[in-house]
């Protein structure tokens, strides 16, 4: 009788482990997966939102205080206008008037410059001035040079004004309403300069004076000039003793060096006596010697050190319009001459 044999069925169907995915399975089980996991990242979104409007509404109110808080702080630092009054400048202040006043200092310069200015062009003009119009321009730089003058004095006033409060303060004296004190010494100040007379005004200012010397230099070559105040007319309130020390001697400039006798080279003047002296002879006069000398000028009994003696750039250009007109002169002499 034939043995049986024993077979095991074997599943036709392979087991789903040894079967490798193709691209379409992977993709299939992807999809699904994306599908099963988008609600739960929708979810997620949704409560880290919440929590992100939580924690900002908590930062929110720690950061902004009470309304009732506020108008508190509010009452606090409100100042009570009607009772407020202006505080007294202390010696901390000082540096910034001092810094004031040096600015109005700055604008004197200025202002000295321009005059300097004009007194140059005056000067330039009355050397080649031979018609009526010349002179008529003369007199309006004259008139504009008086303005300028009033200008800088202006400003000086303000300088001087700043200078002296700030000096009180320094010394401890407390300055209520410092502006209205500082405007009103300007304005006293100001009105005791507008009511001079014209001498008052001009006759005693150094840029005035030399203005007028030059332009004296000029047409009465060699001559001394007279005092300042011929020029200027007597007005009421000119009879006081003030006047007095107005009326200075002649002056003339001398454009030669006493030591050397020869006119002047590169004048340096002495800030003791007011004598120039060409730079080398003063100089070689001195040599190593720092100490006092007596003036070489004749008839001056001061005595100055060669550190007293300045450079002075408005006598070397004068000695140079000066020369000019010498030669001016020497040719017009030597025309004559030929024409006789």
């Amino acid at each position: 009788m034939p043995s049986a044999t024993s077979r095991r069925r074997t599943n036709p169907r392979a087991q789903s482990s040894d079967i490798e995915d193709g691209p379409t399975q992977r993709s299939a089980r992807e999809d699904v997966d994306e599908d099963d996991e988008e609600p739960q990242r929708v979810v997620k979104k949704e409560k880290n939102k919440a929590a992100a409007k939580g924690k900002g509404k908590a930062r929110a109110s720690e950061a902004q205080p009470d309304e009732d808080d506020d108008e508190d702080d509010d009452d606090d630092d409100r100042i009570d206008v009607d009772n407020f009054t202006n505080q007294p400048l202390i010696k901390a202040d000082v540096s910034k008037m001092r810094g004031l006043a040096t600015d109005w200092a700055a604008m004197v310069k200025t202002i000295q410059r321009t005059n300097t200015m004009v007194a140059e062009v005056a000067v330039a003009l009355a050397d080649n001035a031979e018609s009526g119009d010349g002179r008529k321009g003369l007199s309006e730089l004259e008139r504009l040079l008086k303005d300028l003058i009033d200008v800088e004095s202006e400003m000086q006033i303000n300088q001087d004004v700043i200078e002296n409060l700030s000096q009180q303060v320094a010394s401890g004296d407390a300055i209520e309403n410092i502006v209205e004190k500082y405007h009103e010494n300007v304005q006293t100040d100001k009105d005791s300069y507008a009511a001079k007379t014209t001498r008052q005004k001009y006759a005693k200012s150094e840029t005035y004076k030399n203005f007028k010397q030059s332009i004296y230099e000029i047409d009465n070559p060699g001559q001394a000039m007279p005092p300042v105040t011929e020029f200027i007319p007597k007005e009421s309130g000119d009879d006081s003793d003030d006047d007095d020390d107005l009326e200075v001697g002649a002056v003339t400039q001398d454009f030669k060096c006493p030591l050397s006798l020869r006119p002047l080279e590169n004048p340096l003047t002495s800030q003791v006596c007011g004598h120039s002296f060409s730079a080398e002879s003063i100089r070689a006069m001195f040599g190593n010697d720092k100490g006092l000398k007596k003036c070489p000028s004749s008839g001056c009994a001061q005595s100055f050190r060669l550190s007293d003696c300045k450079q002075n750039k408005e006598l070397a250009k004068k000695m140079k319009l000066h020369e000019r007109r010498m030669k001016k002169k020497e040719q017009e002499m030597d025309a004559e001459e030929v024409i006789e």
